[in-house]
């Protein structure tokens, strides 16, 4: 047998054809698949701490803090900020004066507006008529009426009786 030096490209195919000779130990198809619905990737923490959060305000005790906290911060907020601008910047003052005017005008404009259309329908008179016993009647008619009406709504928007089916909220 004579000892030849293969080229580098001879040398490259024979060691292609060599191990396209080997036989194939690939896994199957869908094995990567099924080992990585296997692994249980943790949550980022940022996620887990939202869903808490998420889970904590969805009670509705929580829910009402945290709106009432909410209310509280913004009022506090801005008893301090509205001023400080009025007292500040001249530009807001004067447009604040300006709206204040204008607003007021017409509160008066309406309200003086709905008294003498009161006065020329006749339902002033149809108020002074109301007196003594007629406005005790009109007073206790529409008390029972909107009480009524809560006790109604009340009852209608009640949770079903005796279907308990437990609730899973989605984190």
């Amino acid at each position: 047998m004579i000892h030849k030096q293969l080229g580098d490209a001879e040398l490259d195919a024979t060691v292609v054809r060599a191990l396209s000779r080997l036989p194939s130990h690939a896994p199957s198809r869908g094995f990567a698949d099924r080992v990585m619905a296997r692994v249980q990737l943790p949550q980022p923490s940022p996620v887990v701490l939202y869903r808490r959060a998420r889970a904590w305000a969805a009670q509705p005790r929580h829910a009402l803090a945290l709106a009432g906290g909410y209310a509280a911060s913004a009022l506090v907020a801005m008893a301090f900020v509205v001023p400080w601008l009025l007292a500040h910047l001249p530009a807001i003052g004067f447009t604040a004066e300006w709206v204040a005017g204008r607003a007021s005008g017409a509160a008066r404009r309406g309200l003086l507006t709905i008294s003498q259309r009161a006065a020329s329908s006749g339902a002033a008179d149809l108020l002074q008529s109301l007196s003594g016993g007629r406005l005790w009647l009109t007073v206790t008619a529409l008390t029972l009426g909107y009480a009524g009406c809560a006790a109604g709504l009340h009852y209608f928007l009640r949770t079903p009786r005796g279907k308990d089916v437990p609730v899973q909220l989605p984190l």
